[in-house]
Parts: structure tokens; sequence; C-alpha cells
């Protein structure tokens, strides 16, 4: 009896040590993470796990002069976790991943429960080789006014280390694949947003066998021409803005021209106007001269946010009466934030080699029809004199159908990114859903009920579970109208006394 239970001990104790050893072999397994060093990235409050892999910065070269690749993983929550990770592609072209962390933790809460969250800086930006452009805007016209941001860029351009030519996409994404095969992990999920999604569809592109599930919210297709696409779909955004304001009682009530505003604006801007306005974060006034230019970028950063479009109505009708002072703040207000995890020198790097030479004399003349002008063209005309590139591979350019399912986003205000090209995306890839959210502007992902459908999709790799309907409901914001201190002051002398 003594040695019958010997051996059965002895055979559990060979099982559970082979069962361990699979455990950390499997892909995806906690050996991979055992191995990075535990570290703290913004907006995270607990430990995660970073590591960086080695890559050539010439794909041409690989024994030449390498990057290194920077990258954070954020733990799934439970023990026994999925081996496929959620792989976080940011935006810009600019933006480092690792400081998304507060915004796609709450996005992603209910993926993480069951899958590791990889947030990779893209060569270029954060921890991985950044081609950043260290300038402290001190003042509103240094802010905004091009011939100084063209002159601010040039000089960083030039003094920026590393090849330029070496951070497109299509080189990029090697860099990710050699994250996936670092952690093990035999297939990943995509998340992209905005230029984001034109990593990703290039991902998918090189490395089909690698993805389980994607999903692109705002569609920036590699054939999107950025420039250009910037003026066309922020005049349209502006226009979805004024016809939304049409349709609202009170917006319209308010601003029954606002249509009219926008062109006597511009008109004016054209003859350049001179005014003063309060720095944001000083409060003292200073000089600016608004110009097309510079009015071109006051009205389109604010309609990238719902809520901050539903302001514009109103500092549209201030800017008419002569204070420029709530359209200012509303641009800074964003400018800021971006401004905060924008790597320049790789904005324009990816842009001057993959969009600016795709541009011809048919676009130049639909951008010149728009109510924005060259506003945009012209300033990556200049900015692109000074940045090297190489050519693009042709399949760079290209859809192909997909095996993968994927889900594709667009609001339906958005400026940047609006449904066409999520449209256009979704017919190309064939195995993908379109879901518009009428009332929302750029990145669905954040609002509403979207991050329980991005987890049931995650989870299931399929759309069967996804209420398309809960976004498509989600309202609009409501505009805003500021309190009549007047009318204020009544409504509080009327109040009953409390008893």
């Amino acid at each position: 009896m003594k040695n019958d239970l010997r051996t059965i001990l002895r055979r559990l104790l060979v099982g559970a040590i082979a069962a361990a050893a699979l455990a950390a072999c499997r892909p995806g397994g906690d050996d991979s993470l055992a191995q990075l060093e535990g570290c703290r990235i913004p907006g995270v409050d607990r430990e995660v796990r970073c590591g960086t892999v080695s890559m050539p910065e010439d794909p041409d070269q690989p024994q030449g002069k390498t990057i290194e690749i920077r990258f954070a993983v954020v733990p799934a929550v439970a023990r026994n976790k999925q081996p496929d990770p959620v792989f976080v592609l940011a935006g810009g072209p600019g933006q480092a991943a690792t400081r998304t962390g507060r915004q796609m933790l709450a996005v992603l809460s209910e993926v993480n429960a069951r899958r590791d969250i990889v947030l990779i800086d893209q060569r270029g930006t954060g921890g991985s080789h950044p081609l950043e452009c260290k300038v402290e805007e001190t003042s509103i016209s240094a802010t905004f006014e091009q011939s100084q941001q063209i002159e601010r860029l040039a000089a960083c351009l030039k003094e920026l280390r590393g090849d330029l030519r070496q951070f497109a996409t299509w080189i990029a994404v090697r860099d990710f694949d050699a994250v996936r095969a670092r952690l093990g992990a035999e297939q990943v999920n995509l998340w992209g947003g905005s230029y984001g999604t034109r990593a990703a569809l290039e991902y998918m592109r090189q490395y089909p066998q690698r993805v389980r599930s994607a999903v692109l919210d705002g569609v920036a297709p590699p054939d999107m021409v950025l420039p250009v696409s910037f003026a066309l779909d922020a005049d349209t955004a502006l226009s979805a803005l004024v016809d939304v304001c049409a349709r609202d009682e009170r917006c319209h009530q308010r601003h029954p021209a606002m249509a009219k505003r926008i062109e006597d604006l511009l008109a004016r801007a054209d003859l350049g106007i001179d005014v003063r306005v309060p720095h944001p974060l000083t409060g003292l006034p200073e000089p600016i001269r608004i110009d097309r230019r510079v009015l071109s970028s006051l009205l389109r950063v604010p309609l990238y946010s719902p809520q901050l479009s539903a302001v514009l109505p109103y500092a549209l009708a201030q800017a008419t009466d002569g204070d420029f002072t709530p359209l200012v703040a509303l641009s800074a207000a964003v400018a800021g934030g971006i401004n905060e995890n924008f790597a320049a020198g790789m904005h324009f790097a990816v842009v001057c080699a993959e969009d600016m030479p795709r541009v011809d004399a048919g676009q130049r003349a639909q951008v010149a029809a728009t109510r924005f002008g060259n506003a945009f063209l012209d300033v990556y005309e200049r900015a692109c004199k000074g940045v090297p590139s190489r050519p693009v591979p042709p399949g760079f350019y290209e859809i192909p159908a997909s095996r993968t399912p994927v889900l594709v986003l667009s609001g339906g205000l958005d400026p940047a990114t609006p449904p066409r090209h999520g449209a256009r995306v979704a017919e190309q890839l064939g195995n993908a859903r379109h879901v518009v959210a009428p009332y929302l502007g750029h990145i669905v992902s954040t609002s509403g009920c979207a991050p329980t459908q991005l987890a049931r999709f995650i989870r299931d790799a399929g759309f069967d579970k996804v209420d398309a309907a809960c976004l498509t409901r989600l309202p609009a914001a409501t505009f805003f109208e500021p309190i009549d201190p007047a009318r204020a002051a009544s409504s509080a002398t009327t109040k009953e006394p409390a008893r």
C-alpha cells in the first residue's frame, strides 16, 4: 500500500511539473512577462511590464545600425488568461502608445480581464528612438501662426538623430511583429485608432496569419492622402455641424445664419484681422493676426470633439463681434493635449513619404474649392522639402480581402477620418462590419457602450454579440450657450426659501 501511495504521489508530482512546463512554454505564457522589467507608465495606477526589441534602423541593412523599440504590457487580471494579447497602435502619426495608457485601459478594461494589453511605441515615438521637437510655444502667435511653425520645424528636423527615411509605416510594422515574437504569442488582436488604423491595415497585409481580430476606429487608409483629406473632410464636418445646429431648435434660434457667419469671417481673415486675446495659461492679453490659415486651424481643431464643437456656434458669434477669445481657447485646449504626446519628426517622416508624393493637380483643385483652401497643404509642402524619404512599396496602398474579422468604427461628425473612409475599407476587407455613431467625432471607442461592444467582439472574434444599435443611439452633444447673469439673478431671487 505504501509503495502504491508513493507511486501515485510520484505520478502526481511528475504530472504537475509537466503541466507547469507546458503552461510556461505556451504562447503568451507568463514566462515571457517574467523576463520583462516591472515599470510604471503614465495614467496606469498599477505596475506593468516593460521591454524592448532591437531592430535594424534600415531593413535593407540587417547588420547595420539598430534602434530599440519599447513596449509595455498591462498583464491580464485573471490567472487563466487567453494567449492572444491586444496590441494598441496609436494615432498621429506621432503618438506614443505607452502615453495613452489611461485612455486605452478605460476602453479595454473588460478585455484586460482575460487578455494582456500591449502598448507599443512605434519607431520615432515615446521610448522608441523618438523624433521629437521639444519646443516651448510661449505665445499664442507661436502656437497658431504658420510661418513660426515652419521655422521651428525646419530647425528641429535638421537636429534630429537618425535616418528619417526609415520611419515609414511599412517598416514600423516589422517592429510590431518582433514584439509579438518576443512575447511568444502565435496571434494578436489589434486596436488601431486614427493613423493607428493605417498601421493595423499594413500589419494585416504583411502578417495576415498573425491577426485574430482587429478594431479600426476612425479609419485612415494608406491611400487617404492626409493633407488633402484634412481640408476635404474638415469642410464636410463643418457643414454637418451647421446642419445639426439648424435642426436643433435652440441652436437655430440663436444662430440662424451660422454658414454665412463662417463665410464672412473667412472673407475678413483674407484681409487679416489683428486682435488681442488672453493667453490660456497666463491670462495676459497677447496680439495675434488672424489670417485664413490661422482661422482654418481655429475652425477645424474643435471639430474633433462633439463637446468642443458644440461650443463652436457661440464662439463664432463672439468672433463676429470681435471677440476671438472663445475660438482661440477651444483650439488651444486641444493643441495642448496633442503636443504633450506628439513626435513631429516621426509625423513628417511618415506623411512626407506616404502621402505627399500622391498629391496631384486634381486634388489641389478640390482642396482649393473648400472653405479651408490650401492652408493645410501648404504647411506640408514647405515642411517636406527638408524631410528625406525612400520609395514606398506599391503593395502598401492596397487593402486585400481579409479572413480576419474586422470591426470598423466611425464618428458621423469626425473631421479627420469620417465614415466615407471606413465604409470603403470595410467593403474592401470583406469580413468586416462598419458601425457609424452619427453624432460622435474622432474616435468612437471611448464613448457610451463602445467598450462593452469591443470586449464582446474581441472575446468571440466575431460580430454576433455586437450591439451596433447602441452606438447609433448615442446622442448629440448639447449646444453651449452662456448663462444670462440677469436671468440667473432673477431665478435666484424667486426661489422659495428653505423650510
